[in-house]
């Protein structure tokens, strides 16, 4: 429910951006006009209340803060590497399609190119379940036709060689739903909740402190308020690799691609 509401809201980097700036803004104002009114009823004490309670607010909103970039950070190298481990795996079963007698030889590397062909537009798409439902289905479809004709390639020569290519072309079907996942692996919905309140009250905090002490400070109340907005929007980006500007790069696709595929006459 929380991750449905979040991505409405959420829909690219810049609303993230745009969202999270004007939120921490109004709570760092907010925190201000407070800071204010207690200045002008007892100074002192406000001074200090207000840099305890800013002391322990932004120690929390750092640790968060790390904490949350630091999940979408190793969401990101697992994706990435799962890239390299896919495009290599498509590649083992391509030379390995050596092995098997002709005609399925051809059929199989041909299929195998439609394939590679097919993972690099599906990421693409990937995020738009009305875009991408044909080319799940398309995947799933090559699957089968990999699958039965390997195992008829096999059955007609049943040596170590053609079990060696059924274990790399099983290995190439199971990085699909693995990568697939990984895609869907997010930071989950509550812990951005969590981070968008923490961070709130961390933009209230330096507002608050601003005021307690009598004067407006640019850094405290909107430099700071930004620079949150920032990390939390680099956090969110990072955490969504088809969209934004951090991108999920799928180079290694592409070059093997480019290395099976028939040369053009």
């Amino acid at each position: 429910m929380i991750d449905e509401i979040l991505i409405r809201i959420f829909f690219n980097q810049w609303a993230v951006l745009l969202i999270v700036s004007l939120l921490l803004l109004l709570m760092s104002e907010a925190g201000y006009r407070l800071g204010i009114l207690s200045h002008r009823k007892n100074a002192h004490a406000a001074e200090s209340i207000g840099g305890n309670v800013q002391g322990a607010v932004l120690g929390l909103l750092g640790l968060l803060l790390g904490f949350s970039f630091a999940m979408s950070v190793s969401r990101y190298d697992a994706r990435r590497a799962l890239v390299n481990h896919e495009a290599n795996s498509i590649g083992t079963t391509w030379l390995r399609a050596d092995f098997l007698p002709s005609p399925q030889r051809e059929e199989i590397r041909d299929l195998l190119v439609r394939y590679t062909r097919l993972r690099i537009e599906g990421f693409a798409m990937a995020g738009n379940d009305k875009e991408l439902a044909p080319v799940r289905k398309e995947t799933w479809d090559i699957h089968n036709q990999l699958w039965a004709k390997g195992v008829s390639a096999s059955k007609l020569n049943p040596t170590p060689l053609s079990v060696a290519f059924i274990t790399s072309l099983n290995e190439t079907i199971d990085l699909d739903a693995t990568r697939v996942a990984a895609l869907r692996n997010h930071v989950p919905g509550a812990v951005w909740l969590l981070l968008l309140v923490v961070s709130g009250c961390g933009a209230w905090a330096s507002g608050y402190g601003s005021g307690t002490n009598g004067t407006r400070s640019i850094f405290n109340q909107f430099v700071f308020p930004l620079l949150i907005a920032v990390v939390i929007t680099l956090t969110a980006d990072i955490d969504r690799p088809t969209k934004g500007i951090i991108g999920l790069s799928q180079k290694p696709l592409e070059d093997l691609l480019e290395n099976i595929q028939p040369a053009k006459p």
